[in-house]
């Protein structure tokens, strides 16, 4: 094996920096294949029988690289190199532990640029009580840096040099990057800025998370009001699902966190992306796993997860998130069915759905290449690059449906419908417009017809159409709670030729006597009963609210007048504004198509199938 790896040169060899070169897979993948095998045999390399008792290496070591060479079909040299690189580091992981549990001396790890531009690692051992400042002149008396021009990151924080290393949180073992200063003073801020602006965008980002689910609550409160905006849970056709309030606020909550995570994703900004996301599986979570079966949004949610930790190169990650993918297939296939009976059933076509088993197929064989199943991470990359093919799209015949006045997106999903059928998908296309159509059409008169059961039930409690109508409206179609408010703060909802329901309903003796044997004057018994449709509790709370008398701006007032009832009905207007900040914010990111999370371009895949078959390629090669 050795004498075929050095035979072709070419292939599997390191460059001068320490890097692989283009045929295989670069050397932290490489360190990341062999510590997978590494831990699944829960081989310690820092033990015998592949440490001496004097800490070198022994042979086992050079046995055990042979095997993983094979395995891997990388280089022997290379698989050497790691495997003692990670045998060293083990070692020196352990005689730091022990020195500072004997001496108080922390060992700290430095990575720096030489003024070679060759990047650099060693270690220092100090106390953590000396300052930054200190530890700065130490580093740049061993690394021939100039002092001066020197500035130490951890965390991407800049140490503060009047400072300790413990007050900053430096700990044993603690990685500390050297950046060198050079040229100007003005360029030094800038770099300093840099780190700086950093940290701000982490806490942009968390602010913004928190508006985001402030926006979903504030859309997952509001009923099926066409005044206002609300969100709407949907099948795979448009159609509404019906679920339990309480489930579909947090189905809601969990959802749009998903979505702003999924704009993000649109951007390529995986770091954004996956804060939301992560959030967003949270929050499903704590959705029942019943719920959970009836819609694939979790099952897309673990794919995108896993997606954006191989595109922020997470390894580490990676590695763990074969559990994830377990969990989206499991989920897919009681959501679509084992054979997506179910979604076939349901849209007559599955096409448009295989994009999520073309991504999950191919994370599954990232997955398994990184933890060194070379076999079986090809056979699922063969099967994603099939799908890849089928699913491709002509660019040519998206910008002819484009003409045809179709969106892109429309245009792409059509054509994976109809198997690039450019004629079949322009049919496609228009038959889901009327189907979307009928839905719209069918939602909004079940709405009105709903609207106005409502209304006609507090117009037969005796309050007039006008008022009833405001009031429902004001209560977000709840009509216990445009009850109450028409009881409580009726004043906003009639206008000035509307007596109220007072006009409608008799007020008996006894009623006026009840109320006016509590204390009250029987006159103003009487206004109150009127302005509470007859209800004696409301009306003696109101008395009693109010001294023994209503005020004017209660009994009769126009609805733009101001009285302390007015809270009960609205808000001041400067916090509806910045909710209604909140919410436009929130739906700028929710997609109006229903399908939008199945339409990609399948660019980013294609080039992931690329790379990891030429790494798989290349590997093969070194060892022929």
């Amino acid at each position: 094996l050795g004498s075929r790896g050095q035979s072709d040169q070419r292939r599997g060899r390191t460059d001068g920096s320490g890097s692989m070169t283009s045929d295989g897979p670069p050397e932290n993948v490489v360190q990341d294949q062999v510590r997978s095998l590494l831990e699944n045999e829960m081989i310690r390399l820092w033990e015998p029988p592949y440490t001496t008792e004097n800490k070198d290496a022994t042979p086992e070591l050079k046995i055990l690289a042979e095997k993983y060479a094979l395995q891997l079909c990388i280089d022997l040299r290379n698989v050497e190199s790691v495997l003692e690189s990670l045998r060293c580091t083990s070692l020196q992981g352990l005689s730091a532990k022990k020195t500072f549990e004997d001496t108080g001396l922390a060992t700290i790890r430095i990575n720096y640029t030489s003024n070679g531009k060759r990047k650099e690692k060693t270690r220092l051992t100090t106390k953590l009580n000396i300052s930054a400042g200190d530890l700065r002149a130490e580093i740049a008396q061993l690394t021939g840096m100039n002092e001066g021009h020197v500035k130490l990151i951890m965390n991407s924080k800049v140490l503060k040099t009047d400072r300790s290393l413990a007050e900053q949180n430096v700990k044993n073992n603690s990685l500390i990057m050297v950046m060198q200063i050079t040229v100007t003073e003005e360029e030094a801020k800038e770099q300093e800025m840099v780190f700086q602006e950093e940290m701000k965008e982490q806490d942009e980002r968390k602010a913004k998370i928190s508006r985001t689910r402030k926006g979903a609550e504030i859309l997952a409160q509001h009923g099926e009001n066409s005044n206002v905006p609300y969100l709407e849970i949907a099948d795979q056709k448009g159609r509404p699902i019906p679920i339990p309030a309480e489930e579909k606020k947090a189905l809601l909550l969990a959802m749009t966190l998903h979505e702003k995570g999924r704009a993000f994703m649109k951007k390529r900004d995986y770091a954004s992306a996956l804060l939301y996301l992560l959030d967003a599986d949270e929050e499903f979570g704590k959705c029942g796993s019943e719920l959970l079966n009836t819609v694939d949004n979790h099952a897309v949610l673990q794919l995108e997860v896993v997606w954006c930790f191989l595109q922020l190169e997470q390894l580490d990650c990676l590695r763990d998130a074969e559990e994830r993918l377990r969990r989206a297939q499991t989920r897919l296939n009681n959501c679509y069915g084992e054979n997506l009976e179910r979604l076939y059933n349901l849209k007559g076509s599955t096409a448009n759905e295989q994009v999520l088993y073309l991504r999950l197929k191919l994370l599954q064989g990232v997955v398994l290449y990184h933890k060194g199943k070379l076999q079986q991470a090809r056979k699922h990359l063969n099967e994603a690059e099939i799908l890849l093919g089928k699913l491709c799209v002509d660019d040519k015949k998206v910008v002819q449906l484009m003409s045809l006045g179709f969106t892109a997106q429309e245009a792409r999903l059509g054509l994976r419908a109809c198997d690039d059928d450019i004629n079949f998908a322009a049919s496609h296309i228009y038959q889901r417009r009327e189907e979307k159509a009928e839905i719209r059409r069918k939602e909004r008169a079940e709405r009105k017809r709903k609207k106005q059961e409502a209304i006609n039930s507090l117009v037969a409690m005796g309050y007039p159409e006008k008022a009833a109508a405001k009031a429902y409206r004001s209560a977000n179609n709840n009509l216990e709670r445009a009850i109450e408010i028409l009881q409580y703060s009726p004043e906003h909802f009639y206008q000035d030729d509307e007596a109220g329901p007072s006009t409608r309903i008799e007020i008996s003796e006894e009623s006026i006597n009840q109320v006016a044997f509590l204390g009250f004057d029987p006159s103003a018994a009487e206004v109150a009963l009127r302005r509470f449709n007859g209800n004696i509790e409301r009306a003696v709370q109101a008395l009693m609210d109010h001294s023994g008398y209503l005020p004017s701006s209660l009994i009769n007032s126009p609805p733009s007048s101001s009285s302390p009832e007015d809270m009960e009905v609205e808000d001041s207007s400067e916090e509806k504004r910045k909710e209604r900040e909140i919410v436009e914010e929130v739906l700028a990111d929710i997609p109006e198509h229903e399908e939008d999370y199945l339409d990609m371009t399948l660019e980013e895949e294609k080039e992931v199938v690329i790379k990891y078959k030429t790494w798989l390629q290349g590997s093969q090669q070194s060892t022929s």
